[in-house]
């Protein structure tokens, strides 16, 4: 049996197990995905172990994305991009990282919503996942906003390289051009954690009632489905979307990844959302 698993601290409230343990029986495949919660200071004695065990494969969520960049063998160029990891794959005692995070997220979007132009709330990990792959799909126009921090000017060139030059760092604070930015705006994403665990958002009522009528909304918390910021938006009787999709469409990339044959998208969603 080929073991596969998801290496996170905490990592008790995961839903990938539900969905790759579905997947495999449905493909015949004789694997297990198993939950690997690891402490910060035990890393690199698990991925050592990982190793030992020849285990065939494994995701990574906070806070590893980037420490376990060290102890693996090789990065495909967009995670060497990144500096980013959420997908390892074992090929012949080889450790080879990528990320799924952004194209994942890109590919849970309808194609047909509008989304040259749009608004980032954030820039940390899966901030930078989105913003690294939006020029495949697209988008024109990135305006990303971060509460200010010391090493802004940092962020502002992390910014600007990771997007390809589409995209530009803005203070949170600053009103005029959030006003001017949601105005203009085909998609806006919510790309903190505000609002995980309760109605809290980064805007304001007024700010959302900025957004033009066609904008789609999305917030990639899933563990609260409704977030403040999702209600506020249907209010309006704008299209909201949360972060379920996203979930379900990297997943699907890490198997597909894994195992070089497609992913039943509609039987992964099917999986969690019976839980």
């Amino acid at each position: 049996m080929s073991l596969y698993g998801l290496l996170a601290h905490p990592a008790g409230h995961s839903l990938s197990p539900i969905m790759q343990n579905k997947l495999m029986r449905e493909n015949h495949i004789n694997g297990y995905y198993h939950i690997f919660d690891v402490k910060p200071e035990n890393l690199i004695s698990s991925v050592n172990g990982i190793r030992a065990l020849n285990i065939d494969g494994f995701n990574v969520s906070t806070p590893f994305k980037e420490s376990i960049i060290d102890l693996i063998d090789e990065l495909t160029p967009l995670s060497n991009h990144l500096h980013t990891v959420n997908t390892v794959k074992n090929i012949n005692g080889k450790l080879i990282g990528t990320t799924t995070d952004g194209d994942g997220f890109w590919q849970s979007i309808n194609p047909n919503q509008p989304h040259e132009n749009v608004v980032i709330l954030g820039s940390g990990g899966s901030a930078k996942a989105v913003i690294a792959t939006a020029h495949q799909y697209g988008v024109r126009n990135l305006s990303v906003y971060n509460r200010s921090h010391s090493d802004w000017s940092q962020r502002e060139t992390m910014i600007s390289y990771l997007s390809h030059g589409i995209g530009q760092l803005f203070d949170l604070s600053d009103n005029q051009h959030m006003s001017y930015a949601l105005s203009n705006a085909d998609l806006l994403i919510n790309a903190t954690t505000v609002g995980m665990n309760d109605s809290r958002m980064l805007l304001n009522d007024y700010q959302i009632n900025l957004l033009p009528q066609h904008a789609l909304v999305v917030d990639m918390i899933y563990r609260n489905k409704q977030t403040g910021l999702l209600r506020t938006a249907q209010r309006r009787h704008l299209a909201t979307q949360n972060g379920i999709p996203m979930l379900v469409s990297q997943g699907a990339l890490s198997f597909e990844y894994w195992f070089n044959q497609p992913a039943n998208r509609q039987m992964m969603l099917e999986a969690i959302q019976g839980e």
